[in-house]
C-alpha cells in the first residue's frame, strides 16, 4: 500500500512538468502543433512554401522562426504581431519588398534576408533595438536609410557578401553604421 501511494505521489508531482510547454522542443510540421501557446521555435524549411501560413500568427510566444528555402513572396504585415521573436530567418525566399510592421518585432536579434531579390530595407528596421545580425548578403541592397544610424551600437554584424556594393556604397554604410562589422568582400560560396 505504501508503494502505491509513493507512486501516485511521484506521479501527481511529476506529470504537471510534463504537460508545460517545452520551450526548446523544435517543431517542423504545422500538423504537430496542439497548442499554439506550446510553439517556441518552428522551422518550416524547405517546405516549398509560397506564402506563410496564417496559423503562423496565432503563436503567441514564438521565439524561433524559419522559412528559409521556400518560394514566399510576400511577407504580410500580421508579421509584426509575432512580437517575442527573436530569430527570423527568411533565407532564399523570393521577397522583393518588405512590411514596416517588421519593426515591431522589439526582441529581434538575427534577421537572415539574405538571397531574396529585396533593393532596399524599411526605415521600421531601425526600430529593432535588441537586433545584433543582420544577413542581407546576395541581395540587391547597396544603402540603408539614414535611420538606421540608430542600430549603430546594437549591431554586432552586417553580412553583405555578394551584394553590388560599389566602394562608395560601402563608404556610405560606413558613414552610418561604423562600429558593426561588416562582411562584403567574400564571394558567397554557398551552395
Amino acid at each position: 500500500m505504501k508503494h502505491i501511494i509513493s507512486y501516485t505521489l511521484l506521479a501527481l508531482l511529476i506529470l504537471p512538468t510534463l504537460l508545460v510547454a517545452q520551450p526548446d522542443k523544435v517543431y517542423t510540421s504545422l500538423s504537430e502543433v496542439t497548442n499554439p501557446a506550446d510553439v517556441y521555435i518552428l522551422r518550416l524549411n524547405h517546405q516549398r512554401l509560397k506564402a506563410i501560413p496564417d496559423q503562423i500568427f496565432s503563436f503567441s510566444n514564438l521565439r524561433v522562426l524559419d522559412l528559409s528555402k521556400n518560394r514566399i513572396r510576400h511577407l504580410p504585415p500580421q508579421i509584426g504581431s509575432l512580437t517575442l521573436l527573436e530569430e527570423l530567418n527568411l533565407d532564399r525566399n523570393r521577397l522583393d519588398t518588405l512590411p514596416n510592421e517588421l519593426g515591431r518585432l522589439d526582441h529581434l536579434v538575427r534577421l537572415n534576408l539574405s538571397r531574396n531579390p529585396l533593393l532596399d530595407l524599411p526605415d521600421s528596421l531601425a526600430r529593432l533595438s535588441h537586433l545584433e545580425e543582420l544577413r542581407i548578403w546576395s541581395t540587391g541592397i547597396i544603402s540603408f536609410p539614414p535611420s538606421f544610424a540608430a542600430l549603430n551600437y546594437s549591431l554586432k554584424v552586417i553580412d553583405m557578401r555578394a551584394c553590388p556594393l560599389s566602394y562608395d556604397n560601402q563608404e556610405s554604410i560606413e558613414a552610418i553604421l561604423p562600429t558593426p562589422q561588416k562582411k562584403w568582400y567574400r564571394k558567397c560560396n554557398c551552395q
